[in-house]
């Protein structure tokens, strides 16, 4: 492509700017107005300067947004400082995907060699093919044979591309297996990639041979196996400090709001502690000798379940729930007994309204499960000759159809050859798949699902309860990761905020991608806990009763309760994700839920500061916007 024609090229390509460094950068591409769009609201757009530049014989990409104007808010500004790029060197990009569609605007999703991913950057102006053609002269670019979209950017002989190829993204290069064949090929399909033996990425690393063990030392052998990929995001074994700085960087001036912050709560973590802690608080602490006993936290001991006499007491003559927040509260400190799940549950999911009365449930009920058969119909209906013609729905089927054999099989419910339950498990997931066309089926979903339908025992109630959880839970599935990018970040806030030595010791080893707690996040501790405790850990989660992020403040309680070891053993990394995966069946839950739910009433306001709107597991932006 010839870059002649294009006027902010030529203007830019001999431009100079100082980036603040020894040497001169020079500018080598150079476009206006490329915008993101961090919620939905159009005043919400933030456009910028988009600039690709040579320094000191490396390629870096900035992205600086305008100059705000008085009438910014807060919220605004916040994003505005998340997502400034001051110098990302282009050797930390793991892929790029561009998109020109043929009505509306271009835009790119870039993608870190960690699988983190920016925002996508709009370009109001055009100008993506020329940003690929200056970059594809001073970097080695390789598209995508299956997935146009998507352009794999870096230098193969990076040490880091052996952990990379791993991730066995859909349509991605498998690095190492080229090299050997001084070609380049892409992977088919992420199902044929994760079949392949380790000597196809180049031998095993000790992160793979911990991660093959894992799986015989859980109860099911077959369960990690559901999220092999997905949790391959994990191993990747270093995110290069600048970017990692740019990724979490606030200006000098919020730093200083934020030690604001950090002095106030660690006044209160003061005071609650003298509230909170007593002789036989203390006893539990022989427990674990690894946690750090000197800075724990604690909150009030937990409760017993909700029983079905107090679950009628709830209930009005017509079945309405009467006090709403004070059931959440009573399910928050004790959880639920296994009798009653299959009633509470549809409410804490949203399935029912608390304000409905039983006759109304009932039809709802019957009016829903007549919606499910028509759905279900649609996937059941498909000849063999439609699915020959039809690739989307053969590859979530088969994609389905292998991951539910693997998905809880050592509980009693699933276990067993020609498993019934199986069977349904699956005919969910597809009609799902069918419901939500958009989202389709992801793995991981199975495992949100199966205590669902062993609580339900009922196919369509179990639809909805789960087609419910994925309103809020969606987001961990979405194919550009924003999900996850915003739930870890979101982390990282609240570790800063709630555990600053720790926050800079993660800063200090390169681990502030948070990239250890992904599985936590992904599946909301489903491999962390027995299948009886999750259902447990779940119920108070789906409580919201003191966050709809409870969640990342348990992962913060968990990492602050083993921060002395962390610290006092120097773990890097990768031996920091192998001690996260270790403790697997190892985590105290009423402990966990316990110091969370103290680290979250120190938190308040400021932690839920740390939280952008929309957020995983909260409902979407749009949703919030109907209910209004």
């Amino acid at each position: 492509h010839d870059l002649s024609d294009d006027s902010d090229y030529a203007a830019s390509s001999h431009a100079a700017i100082d980036i603040g460094s020894e040497e001169t950068a020079r500018v080598v591409y150079e476009k206006e107005r490329v915008t993101i769009h961090p919620t939905q609201y159009g005043s919400s757009r933030i456009s910028g300067k988009l600039r690709l530049y040579l320094q000191l014989g490396a390629l870096f990409l900035s992205w600086e947004p305008n100059e705000s104007t008085s009438s910014v808010t807060a919220e605004i500004e916040k994003y505005r400082n998340l997502y400034t790029i001051q110098a990302l060197p282009v050797s930390d990009i793991r892929f790029i995907r561009r998109y020109n569609p043929t009505f509306g605007l271009e835009y790119i999703i870039i993608v870190l060699s960690s699988g983190l991913a920016f925002p996508p950057f709009y370009f109001y102006n055009g100008g993506t093919r020329e940003l690929f053609a200056t970059m594809k002269q001073h970097v080695f670019i390789i598209r995508s044979d299956d997935d146009p979209t998507l352009f794999l950017v870096n230098d193969f002989e990076d040490p880091l591309q052996k952990s990379l190829s791993s991730l066995e993204l859909p349509g991605v290069a498998t690095v190492a297996n080229a090299m050997s064949q001084n070609s380049f090929s892409f992977a088919g399909s992420v199902n044929e990639a994760r079949h392949g033996d380790d000597a196809k990425h180049g031998g095993p690393s000790s992160i793979y041979e911990y991660g093959s063990k894992q799986k015989h030392k859980l109860n099911d052998p077959g369960r990690d196996l559901s999220l092999q990929v997905l949790e391959k995001f994990s191993l990747v074994t270093k995110f290069a400090r600048d970017t990692t700085s740019s990724l979490f960087r606030e200006n000098s001036g919020s730093h200083a709001y934020g030690r604001q912050k950090q002095e106030h709560v660690w006044d209160r973590i003061s005071d609650y502690k003298d509230q909170q802690i007593t002789q036989d608080d203390t006893s539990v602490l022989s427990d674990s000798t690894e946690s750090d006993e000197l800075l724990l936290v604690w909150g009030k001991k937990r409760g017993s379940p909700l029983t079905v006499d107090e679950w009628r007491a709830f209930l009005d003559p017509e079945g309405r729930i009467m006090d709403s927040k004070a059931l959440r509260k009573k399910v928050f400190y004790g959880g639920v007994d296994h009798v009653l799940r299959k009633e509470v549950w549809k409410f804490l999911l949203g399935y029912h309204e608390y304000d409905s009365t039983q006759a109304e449930r009932e039809y709802l009920a019957a009016m829903k499960r007549e919606e499910y058969e028509a759905i279900k119909s649609q996937w059941k209906s498909i000849s063999a000759t439609q699915a020959k013609r039809f690739t989307k729905f053969r590859e979530r089927k088969g994609l389905i159809d292998k991951d539910v054999v693997r998905t809880d099989r050592a509980v009693p419910f699933y276990e067993g050859d020609d498993n019934r339950n199986v069977v349904v498990l699956r005919d969910i997931l597809l009609t799902y798949s069918f419901y939500n066309f958009d989202l389709g089926y992801c793995q991981g979903m199975s495992d949100f699902l199966a205590p669902i339908l062993h609580v339900m025992e009922d196919e369509s109630e179990s639809f909805w309860c789960f087609a419910s959880l994925m309103e809020r839970l969606g987001g961990n599935f979405n194919r550009d990761q924003n999900g996850m990018h915003a739930q870890l970040l979101a982390l990282s806030k609240l570790v800063e905020l709630l555990d600053p030595p720790l926050h800079n010791y993660f800063r200090q080893n390169d681990c502030l991608n948070y990239f250890f707690c992904f599985r936590w996040v992904l599946i909301q501790f489903k491999r962390e806990f027995s299948f009886d405790q999750i259902m447990l850990l779940w119920e108070v989660l789906w409580t919201q009763y003191l966050s709809e992020h409870f969640h990342l403040y348990l992962c913060v309680a968990i990492l602050k309760r083993y921060r002395q070891r962390i610290i006092g053993e120097g773990m890097d990394f990768d031996t920091l994700l192998k001690f996260i995966n270790e403790l697997s069946g190892q985590i105290n839950i009423d402990q966990a839920i316990q110091d969370a739910e103290a680290l979250c009433t120190i938190a308040g306001d400021n932690g839920a500061a740390c939280i952008p709107p929309g957020t995983p597991p909260s409902l979407p932006v749009e949703l919030y916007l109907q209910e209004d």
